[in-house]
C-alpha cells in the first residue's frame, strides 16, 4: 500500500504521455510543477517535456544502469524535505522503466510516496488490437536480448491474449518468433498516441515488411485462439492437409492454410512431412 504524503518530504511517481503530450492529467502537471527536484528516466526528454508546459525545474538522471545508486539520491533528497518526482521517459514508472528498487525501499523504510496515474502503452494497445474481447491480456513487456524464443515458450500455454513491448531495432525478429509460436493475425501498434499511430494486423512476415519501422512498438497476441485450436483435431488438420498434398498446393500455403484454422506453425510442418512420407 502506498502512503499518501503528509510531510513535506515525499516522492512521486508520475505517469507522463507517451506520445500525444495533451494526454498529460493534470494531476500529473500539478505534481511536477509543485515538485522540488525531478528525476527523470531521460533527462533530455524530460527537459523537452518541462520546457514544452513552461515548467523549470533541477532534473537528475534515474535510469536503468543507476537506479542501485539514484535511489539513495532520491532518499537523500525526501529525507532533506524535499519533494521528489520520478518520471519515466515516457508512460509509467515500474511498468517497464525504473522505479520498482525505488518503491520496494519507500515501503521498506515507510517513506510517503504516491502514484500518480498516466498513459500506459499497454493498455492503449489492448484496447485498440481488437483482440482482447473479455477484456483480460497479460503484459509481458521486452523479451530478453539473449534467449528470447526460450523466454517466449513460458507464454505459450497463456490462454489469453499478450502485449509484448519493443524497439524498432528488434521488432522484425520478435514478430517474426511470434509469428511462429502464435495464432494470426498480430497487431502491431507503433508510435502509439502520436500524429502517425499506426495498428494493423498482420499475418505474416510479408505483411510486416510493409509496417514503417520507426517509434516504439506494442505486439499483441491473441492466444485464447490457442484455446479454441485445442477443438480442432488432429485428425481434422491431417483431413485437410492431405487433401491440399493430394492437390499439390506448396507446403507453406498448406501450412498457412492449417494456421488459420489454429494449428501452430511447427505442428503444422510436422502434419504436412508426416503425410507426405507415408504417402
Amino acid at each position: 500500500m502506498s502512503h499518501t504524503p503528509e510531510a513535506r518530504g515525499y516522492c512521486r511517481l508520475v505517469g507522463t504521455p507517451i506520445g500525444n503530450l495533451s494526454d498529460f492529467t493534470p494531476r500529473g502537471l500539478s505534481a511536477i510543477r509543485e515538485a522540488d527536484i525531478i528525476f527523470a528516466e531521460d533527462t533530455r526528454t524530460a527537459k523537452a517535456l518541462l520546457h514544452h508546459f513552461e515548467i523549470s525545474k533541477p532534473i537528475e538522471s534515474y535510469h536503468k544502469d543507476n537506479e542501485q545508486t539514484a535511489v539513495y539520491s532520491v532518499l537523500s533528497q525526501i529525507k532533506a524535505g524535499k519533494r521528489v518526482a520520478l518520471i519515466s521517459e515516457a508512460g509509467m514508472p515500474c511498468v517497464s522503466d525504473p522505479g520498482f528498487l525505488l518503491v520496494r525501499t519507500l515501503m521498506e523504510q515507510g517513506i510517503p510516496f504516491e502514484v500518480v496515474s498516466g498513459v500506459s502503452a499497454a493498455v492503449h494497445a489492448s484496447a485498440a488490437s481488437g483482440l482482447c474481447e473479455s477484456g483480460q491480456y497479460l503484459f509481458a513487456g521486452f523479451l530478453p536480448h539473449k534467449g528470447a524464443e526460450r523466454a517466449l515458450e513460458r507464454f505459450i500455454s497463456i490462454p489469453f491474449p499478450i502485449v509484448f513491448y519493443e524497439s524498432p531495432y528488434r521488432v522484425k525478429d520478435t514478430v517474426e518468433l511470434l509469428l511462429k509460436h502464435f495464432p494470426a493475425p498480430i497487431a502491431v501498434c507503433r508510435e502509439l498516441t502520436k500524429l502517425h499511430e499506426e495498428i494493423v494486423w498482420v499475418h505474416s512476415m510479408e505483411e510486416f515488411d510493409k509496417v514503417t519501422i520507426r517509434g516504439e512498438f506494442c505486439l499483441v497476441v491473441n492466444n485464447s485462439k490457442a484455446t479454441e485450436a485445442a477443438h480442432t483435431t488432429a485428425i481434422d488438420a491431417e483431413k485437410i492437409a492431405k487433401i491440399l498434398i493430394d492437390s499439390d498446393v506448396p507446403n507453406k500455403t498448406i501450412v498457412e492454410t492449417l494456421k488459420a484454422i489454429g494449428v501452430k506453425r511447427n505442428e503444422a510442418y510436422e502434419i504436412v512431412e508426416r503425410i507426405k512420407i507415408s504417402c
